[in-house]
């Protein structure tokens, strides 16, 4: 097969799996950028609505007849298997494929590079780095794992020397990146399907600090366990950033309000900057401190930084309001991971008070739900209610003994009551006034909270 190191004699490009929120990202940023972009994906969405739209041929379901013999590259993700018949397609007319994170190396090799990486994180604070780099004046080009609410895109091109680009581990390609500056929210044990154990995630962030050169730098969570072992371990250049008084630069004085929260940063335990963040939790604290310390290291105004964090509005399906009845709100989030609920659900107690917080969880994968399983009753500590609903395959087949019943049981062994979610209007009929909804998983739960919100407008 050809290794692909430029793409300048390349017009046809077909993404196999072009509905996934990173792949529609790439695949609209070659189609600005001028190439004769098609793909295909198992079902229509909107996102595959979108690039549409755009001008992008979308086939619905993979078939050999969709590639056609002129294309100059297929590009592919993990979960794209050697039997998929288009790969098989593009690998019988000897054309190029390539994984995701090779097209996002190729793309990003003439700039400055500044790659997101870590378990949880990645997109909020990728999302919190674009725009405080726009407010500093940056005009980067931005690649994110989500639909950014401030750009309602999960791209922008830039005329500016930065790329900025999330950087997902799940299968280990975010190797193939050449950051300038690397970002380590925190490492966990996900991805074990691939990894096997949490000790060769740990490698996988090892070896990712490892590529950045000595005139760039490692900007890494010291709070967290993991990380911090690499720290202690890797020779490239780094600043540390946490809560915690080990730390290089800090968020101190945190504050919660109606808004959302404030903090100061120091630096060596000199103030920097007052921050403002319209959105709750711990770990949005943290994921605004990296985005700052990388926009500081880059040599920006600090203030300019401050204002753009200031602004963040979001990321769709990351403690997003969906709506409102009478006095019950509705939210959503992307959640899945054990660490992730957890943090999640902490920061939606601080926004509910006193207020009921009643959960529909869907849990996602057969494989992660085995592996994590213990891990899955304490996380739902600080819901009030929860609704455990069928397990979203993501294409797996099913392991014996593991399905929504295994996690009920772990949740009530913590004290907590759980239930199998049957119906929508059940529990639209058990919201009370004051209630706050909240759909967890990244399959398809969050259309859930829109169900129970229209029985609920419709209810006599």
């Amino acid at each position: 097969m050809k290794n692909i190191t430029d793409l300048s004699k390349i017009k046809k490009i077909y993404f196999i799996g072009i509905g996934g929120i990173g792949m529609s990202g790439l695949a609209r940023i070659m189609k600005r950028n001028g190439f004769d972009v098609s793909g295909s994906d198992l079902k229509e969405s909107a996102i595959t609505d979108t690039l549409k739209k755009e001008g992008i041929k979308v086939f619905i379901g993979h078939k050999s007849k969709n590639l056609e013999k002129d294309c100059g590259l297929a590009v592919f993700t993990s979960a794209v298997d050697s039997s998929n018949p288009e790969y098989k397609e593009a690998l019988k007319n000897k054309i190029p494929c390539v994984r995701r994170a090779e097209l996002l190396a190729l793309i990003s090799k003439d700039k400055k590079t500044v790659a997101v990486a870590g378990t949880h994180g990645k997109t909020t604070t990728t999302s919190m780095l674009s725009l405080a780099m726009d407010f500093a004046g940056a005009d980067s080009t931005n690649v994110i794992g989500g639909i950014f609410k401030n750009i309602n895109s999960n791209f922008k091109i830039g005329k500016g020397e930065y790329f900025v680009a999330e950087a997902d581990e799940s299968d280990g390609s975010f190797l193939l990146l050449n950051p300038l500056v690397g970002i380590i929210t925190n490492i966990d044990d996900d991805h074990l399907d691939f990894y096997k154990n949490v000790q060769s995630v740990q490698r996988a962030f090892f070896l990712f600090a490892e590529k950045i050169p000595y005139y760039g730098r490692l900007i890494a969570c010291f709070d967290d366990p993991l990380t911090a072992e690499l720290l202690n371990k890797t020779k490239t250049p780094f600043f540390s950033y946490g809560l915690g008084k080990s730390a290089h630069w800090r968020a101190v004085n945190i504050k919660k309000n109606q808004e959302g929260q404030s903090f100061d940063v120091l630096y060596k335990d000199k103030k920097e900057e007052k921050i403002n963040l319209k959105v709750f939790g711990d770990h949005n604290v943290k994921n605004a401190l990296a985005a700052y310390v990388s926009v500081r290291y880059l040599g920006f105004c600090s203030k300019a930084a401050a204002a753009g964090l200031a602004s963040f509005g979001g990321v769709k399906r990351r403690m997003e309001k969906i709506g409102s009845f009478d006095t019950v709100d509705f939210y959503d989030d992307y959640g899945h991971h054990p660490t992730e609920i957890k943090n999640t659900l902490a920061a939606f107690r601080i926004l509910a008070g006193s207020r009921k917080i009643k959960v529909i969880f869907q849990p996602h994968r057969y494989t992660r739900t085995h592996l994590l399983l213990k891990d899955f009753g304490p996380a739902f500590a600080k819901a009030d209610e929860i609704f455990v609903c069928d397990i979203y395959s993501a294409g797996e087949k099913p392991i014996k003994g593991i399905s929504k019943e295994s996690i009920i049981k772990e949740i009530e062994k913590n004290g907590k009551k759980a239930y199998a979610f049957s119906d929508s209007y059940e529990i639209a009929r058990s919201v009370k006034k004051g209630d706050l909804i909240v759909t967890l998983g990244a399959g398809d739960v969050w259309k859930l909270g829109y169900e129970i919100k229209y029985k609920l407008e419709n209810m006599l």
